[in-house]
C-alpha cells in the first residue's frame, strides 16, 4: 500500500540528567535518502535520527533597503561542537537499538556508516558527508514583552513599533520546541485568529508535563 516511508517515530532522552526527550527518531522500512529521491543500492531499513535542541544559531538579515529584495539567511548548521557530540551519540544509540534481540531476524550488515566506523573522528567524517536538514526553521521573529530587546512581536503577535502588522508562524517561537513544528504552528494560527477576532481566550491549562521520575539517574 501507499506509505510516506516514515512508518514510526520516537522521542527519547539522550542520557541521564536530561529532563525531556531531546532526540527524535524516524524508522523507515526501506533504505532511501531522506528526501526520498534515491534508494540505497541494497535491501535494508534505516533510522533517521537527530537532536531536537541544537545550540547552533543562524540569522536572517535585510539584503538592502528595497522591501522587494529577498532577505539573506544563514542556518549555521553544525556550528556548535555540541551538535557533533550529539550526532555521534545518536549513531551509537541507534546501533544499540538495532542490536536488540527483536531485530535479529531482520538485521544483516550495517550499510552506513558501517560497523567499522567507530572513532569520534570517523563518525564526524560520516556526519559531515551524510547529515541533512529536516527544514524546521523557527525563532527569527521572537515573541516577547515590549521591553525585551530581542523581541520582534508582542504577546498578541503584533510587530513592536509597527502599526497594523502581525506575524503568525513558527518564526515567533522564543525557542525551538522538542519536535516537529507543524502542530505548534497550527496552534499559533488558531490562537492568533482568536486574538485578531477578539474572541475570549480558553482558560489556561494547569496540566504539568510528565517527566520520568528517574530522569536524573537513568536514561530509560
Amino acid at each position: 500500500g501507499a506509505t510516506n516511508h516514515f512508518e514510526s517515530a520516537a522521542f527519547v532522552r539522550s542520557k541521564a540528567g536530561v529532563e525531556y526527550p531531546d532526540i527524535q527518531y524516524h524508522f523507515l522500512p526501506v533504505a532511501i535518502r531522506y528526501d526520498g529521491k534515491a534508494p540505497a543500492k541494497s535491501h535494508g531499513f534505516q533510522a533517521h535520527v537527530g537532536p531536537m535542541r541544537s545550540p547552533s544559531r543562524g540569522w536572517v538579515r535585510l539584503r538592502s533597503a528595497d522591501p522587494k529584495a529577498a532577505p539573506e539567511s544563514q542556518f549555521n548548521y553544525m556550528s556548535d561542537e555540541k551538535d557533533w557530540a550529539d550526532f555521534r551519540n545518536c549513531i551509537r544509540m541507534t546501533r544499540e537499538i538495532f542490536g536488540q534481540d527483536a531485530f535479529k531476524p531482520f538485521v544483516g550488515r550495517e550499510i552506513a556508516p558501517g560497523a567499522h566506523v567507530e572513532s569520534d573522528e570517523a563518525l564526524n567524517d560520516f556526519i559531515r558527508e551524510a547529515v541533512e536538514s529536516a527544514f524546521h526553521p523557527c525563532g527569527t521573529c521572537r515573541m516577547g514583552s515590549v521591553d525585551d530587546a530581542l523581541a520582534v512581536i508582542d504577546p498578541e503577535c503584533r510587530v513592536i513599533g509597527v502599526e497594523g502588522l502581525r506575524v503568525v508562524d513558527s518564526s515567533i517561537f522564543p525557542r525551538i520546541n522538542n519536535g516537529n513544528l507543524n502542530g505548534p504552528s497550527i496552534m499559533v494560527g488558531e490562537k492568533a485568529s482568536d486574538l485578531i477576532l477578539g474572541r475570549d481566550p480558553l482558560p489556561p491549562s494547569n496540566q504539568e508535563p510528565w517527566i520520568n521520575p528517574r530522569w536524573e539517574t537513568a536514561q530509560r
